[in-house]
């Protein structure tokens, strides 16, 4: 009996039920999970970028100053005349050779630089200190250097003035201890004209 009131009854309570649903669902009513989407406006385009260029580092230098270059005191040599080995080494006729710093001086050899500064300096005698240069009288240019081992050879070209013996040593020793020092050796062999200086001064 009871199934028979149940097909009876639950027919309607089961088309009233969907219904009921049926307006539920129906309305304007939005699908909650939709406002979770975004929409066209919120959608933005990837970032784009250019990628970066830059120049490759560069170092400053100083304008007119190669990087092979430096800038640093020459040592010359001159002659303390009569000082018989007490201010620097003896050389004969009882005098010394005497080392000298020029102020700071750019460039790129510092042998051809240092022998350059020497036989460009046209003064025989210098202020107070009295040393004397006994080139001034000479017309020598520096041509070039080779170093091998301990020992720079250095070519000179022009014309070679000696005052007279005493002056042939002055002459050899300031030209050898300059280019030593500049050279960094122990010895030195100096030609002019592509003779021996000793050879050249026994000529005179």
């Amino acid at each position: 009996m009871w199934s028979h009131r149940f097909a009876r009854r639950g027919i309607p309570a089961l088309l009233s039920f969907c219904l009921v649903l049926s307006s539920c669902s129906g309305g304007t009513g939005s699908d909650p999970s939709a406002s979770q989407l975004p929409t066209a406006n919120d959608m933005t385009s990837p970032a784009t970028s250019t990628p970066a260029t830059s120049s490759p580092a560069t170092t400053d230098t100083p304008t007119g100053t190669s990087p092979s270059q430096q800038t640093a005191a020459l040592t010359l040599f001159y002659v303390a005349v009569g000082d018989d080995g007490v201010a620097g080494p003896e050389i004969g006729c009882g005098d010394s050779i005497i080392a000298t710093y020029t102020g700071e001086k750019t460039f790129s050899d510092q042998l051809a630089a240092a022998m350059t500064s020497l036989l460009a300096d046209k003064q025989d005698t210098h202020g107070e200190s009295g040393l004397r240069n006994a080139l001034s009288a000479s017309d020598l240019t520096y041509v070039s250097a080779q170093v091998a081992d301990d020992t720079v050879t250095v070519d000179l070209s022009g014309l070679v003035v000696s005052g007279g013996v005493c002056d042939d040593p002055r002459i050899v020793e300031q030209l050898k201890y300059t280019a030593m020092t500049a050279a960094g050796t122990g010895r030195a062999e100096i030609r002019v004209n592509g003779v021996e200086l000793d050879e050249v001064l026994s000529q005179k």
